[in-house]
């Protein structure tokens, strides 16, 4: 039974009395390692759970299945890269203007990786049905001049009892955790996102566990003040890791920019052949999130990529 379907009194703790939710990123990558399945939110190279996919990697993370936002780039070439990944739901992995995401090209050539020709349609409505706990989601016409049905195995085509026309079925996309990068939370797991892509409300009900990565750690006033602009209830989530800059190298809305440097750095040595040598010096290298921060450039670096938006007033 879906999470959320379950008698208010069953789904309610014994002890009503908020407790913080803060746990330490080792914690949270152990936590994502022992999963099958992960999702993620974010697009592009923007809002990008990136401590957390490096701490689940650091964890041993290993043969999971990924969900990720419908447009994505390192969030989900560096844990192909990494062998973390052993399935994945495509729409588009990236780097935009850069070019194919190295690793992910890498591992289609050498079939090393499961590929679900999943389109937008399919990831939203997919996670959307998981979400509601619906057993799939129908939809007419849209697969018809495509090749998908040939490709994506997971589609079914049905007889709608209703109209009598073919439509194709859409599975429940459901993860095990879905992670997340928010530039504000408060100890209790209310989570603001002050850009997003609209997926994080459905995958997070689409998981069964949550864990919010956040840039700064608010005060629970602060989410009171204006909760129009929790994105994610704290009522959902199960754990928040506080990790200032915490979306790096990826951009974070409204609070600090892409490092364009790191990214061509990281896609230059994925394509020669280096990896390896890359995370074994960005992600198992530093022995904690500030160590990771002081190797990639420290405060200089961290107050030039928030000096990227800064607005002359």
């Amino acid at each position: 039974m879906h999470k959320f379907m379950r008698p208010l009194e069953e789904q309610a703790p014994q002890d009503l009395r908020r407790r913080s939710k803060l746990t330490s990123l080792e914690e949270a990558g152990r936590i994502i390692a022992s999963k099958k399945v992960v999702s993620l939110a974010g697009s592009h190279s923007v809002d990008a759970a990136m401590s957390l996919i490096r701490a689940a990697i650091r964890a041993g993370a290993k043969g999971m299945t990924m969900i990720p936002p419908v447009t994505t780039s390192i969030a989900a070439d560096l844990p192909i890269a990494a062998g973390m990944l052993s399935k994945l739901y495509l729409s588009y992995v990236g780097f935009e203007i850069w070019g194919m995401a190295p690793a992910f090209r890498h591992a289609a050539e050498k079939r090393t990786l499961e590929i679900v020709e999943a389109d937008e349609p399919f990831i939203l409505l997919g996670t959307q049905a998981a979400a509601g706990g619906r057993p799939f989601n129908a939809v007419q016409f849209l697969y018809e001049a495509t090749d998908h049905p040939k490709l994506n195995p997971e589609l079914k085509k049905i007889t709608d009892p209703y109209s009598g026309r073919e439509v194709y079925l859409i599975p429940p996309l459901k993860s095990d955790v879905f992670i997340m990068h928010a530039q504000a939370c408060d100890e209790y797991g209310n989570a603001q996102v002050w850009g997003g892509s609209g997926q994080e409300r459905d995958k997070a009900k689409a998981a069964d566990i949550v864990i919010v990565q956040t840039d700064q750690i608010v005060g629970a006033d602060v989410i009171q003040r204006d909760p129009g602009k929790t994105t994610i209830p704290g009522l959902w989530v199960d754990h928040v890791v506080h990790v200032p800059f915490g979306a790096h190298p990826t951009f974070s809305s409204f609070n600090y920019g892409l490092d364009e440097a790191h990214i061509k750095m990281y896609l230059a040595m994925v394509k020669d052949g280096r990896a390896a040598e890359y995370i074994d010096k960005y992600v198992f290298g530093p022995k904690d999130h500030l160590a990771y921060l002081e190797l990639v450039g420290g405060l200089p670096k961290m107050v030039e990529l928030q000096n990227m938006l800064a607005v002359e007033s």
